[in-house]
């Protein structure tokens, strides 16, 4: 738990000295505590975020890194593409990964308070330390802006690797509810 505290502390520091964060988002599940904090303030285009996921067991630590944009096609879509790295302690095991991947927003056009939003990252062996043999990390959220400055959410996460051991290793596999502080 002492560790948890500081963690928190160490993010919530670094919200309040990184004039330009945009957002930071906290949610909980039923074994697993999440925060992540987002800037989108230093060009329109990109996107960057530091996250920490703890559990019993496990402490993940995430740089995601994106370039976003409006598609063309239909403005209610935005499209991201980028990478993420991860630092992992899961049962006192340390690792190490990158993955590429993609994320997708939808705002309901009847109601744009409503947006839905989904990831994917994706990291195979090579990208890896040498115990994994690949890394997943899907998440699909349901939010409604609920203020001006503050959103409700309810997220689906699942973080998962192979081991080479061929023993699956599931970090996060559930629900999660959340808050998103605007800036």
């Amino acid at each position: 738990m002492k560790k948890l505290a500081l963690s928190i502390v160490s993010l919530l520091s670094l919200a309040t000295v990184n004039s330009h964060a945009t957002n930071i988002a906290i949610d909980m599940g039923k074994d697993v505590f999440s925060v992540e904090l987002n800037s989108k303030t230093v060009s329109q285009d990109n996107e960057f975020s530091l996250a920490m996921l703890h559990a019993d067991d496990l402490h993940l630590y995430s740089l995601k890194g994106l370039v976003t944009g409006v598609l063309e096609q239909n403005n209610n879509f935005e499209a991201a593409l980028g990478g993420k790295a991860y630092l992992i302690n899961y049962f006192n095991e340390n690792m190490q990964g990158l993955a590429l991947g993609g994320e997708l927003k939808y705002k309901v056009p009847m109601n744009e308070k409503i947006e839905l939003h989904g990831s994917v990252y994706y990291a195979p062996s090579p990208t890896l330390t040498d115990d994994l043999g690949y890394l997943t990390d899907l998440t699909i959220t349901a939010s409604y802006k609920l203020l001006h400055n503050g959103i409700v959410y309810l997220n689906y996460r699942n973080i998962q690797a192979e081991h080479e051991s061929g023993t699956k290793l599931k970090m996060d596999n559930g629900f999660n509810l959340g808050l998103k502080f605007l800036f």
